[in-house]
């Protein structure tokens, strides 16, 4: 782990900046033609869409007196342009995607096994929603990495959660949500969340109507979060020690948003919320540079710090078995 503390030692030899540099000559030689390709084919397709629309609205409008046939057929045609907008774009999205699924191995060539894939939903975001962590119905993912550093296996996704659909479609959470798993098991469920209406509720599913919570002793932890655990005897030490620290360092090098964590057995959840596309580069009417990638060995810097940090949060098996009391 001592590389994390310069992000310096983590970045690309000669040879994979020769590999990154070259990905990067080849999608800036082809991003022109693909660009003026894509909105050619995307201009006339989209004029031809809007005359047969212009049709097809002609006749709904001579065909219904009180025009509500034209509504409906109004509505499908918006629909219908925007899907095809869509779909005409794509080749842009998958040019700029086949660039990064070349440029994360090499650029996060520190991570052994590094993996890349972009849009699916790892297992693990089920047991976020089983637990209650947060509440929502669906999900919208974007990067998806996973790999082995220094000992550390960890899934890391970039996602949006949403509850509801519709006009009551809402995102309750967006960023990056790490697992891994913890050097030493929880026995039970350990839970720290933001402070809201909603955590009452959860803690009345979850442990009962009075679920134990345990403040920290720490008034910049506590004002944020709370902490809600089955298993109050071991969670006490861990709460007002490792964990109450883990969340100071976070409060610190995490500016977006109030971190959530939830301990279960041997598994580790870590939200941390982004107000940004974390690992972004340029859109498809820019050149990529060089310089565009660093920043990201850096920011995968961070986050594996604070996921070692929060790999040895749970007490050592001595430390455990010294307190004696299974409960309160």
């Amino acid at each position: 782990m001592a590389s994390l503390d310069d992000p310096q030692n983590l970045m690309p030899d000669a040879a994979r900046q020769a590999k990154i540099k070259a990905a990067i000559d080849e999608y800036n030689l082809e991003r022109p033609g693909i660009l003026k390709s894509c909105y050619t084919v995307a201009g006339l397709c989209m004029a031809g869409y809007v005359a047969v629309a212009g049709l097809l609205v002609i006749g709904a409008f001579n065909l219904d007196e009180k025009h509500k046939l034209l509504g409906i057929v109004g509505g499908l045609l918006i629909f219908g342009g925007i899907k095809l907008w869509e779909f005409l774009m794509r080749p842009i999205k998958d040019h700029q995607l086949t660039l990064r699924y070349r440029l994360f191995p090499e650029i996060f060539g520190f991570i052994d096994g590094v993996s890349y894939s972009h849009g699916h939903a790892p297992g693990f975001i089920d047991e976020i929603n089983a637990m209650k962590m947060v509440r929502f119905s669906s999900t919208e993912n974007d990067d998806v990495i996973t790999g082995t550093h220094d000992e550390l296996y960890f899934e890391l996704v970039e996602a949006k959660l949403v509850l509801g659909s519709g006009k009551h479609k809402e995102t309750v959470f967006q960023g990056l949500i790490f697992h891994f798993r913890l050097d030493t098991p929880f026995p039970g469920l350990l839970f720290a969340a933001k402070r809201g209406n909603w955590l009452q509720e959860w803690v009345r599913e979850t442990f009962g109507s009075s679920g134990d919570m345990i403040a920290s002793g720490n008034w910049e932890v506590d004002e944020t979060h709370e902490f809600h655990t089955d298993n109050y005897s071991v969670a006490r030490p861990l709460v007002e020690g490792p964990l109450a620290s883990a969340l100071v360092y976070l409060k610190r090098e995490w500016s977006d948003g109030e971190a959530r964590i939830a301990l279960r057995n041997d598994e580790c959840y870590l939200l941390l919320p982004s107000k940004q596309d974390y690992f972004a580069l340029p859109d498809i009417h820019t050149d990529v540079a060089y310089a565009d990638v660093t920043p990201m060995i850096r920011e995968m810097a961070v986050l594996l710090a604070v996921a070692h940090l929060m790999k040895k949060v749970s007490l050592a098996e001595e430390e455990r078995a010294e307190m004696a009391p299974p409960s309160r």
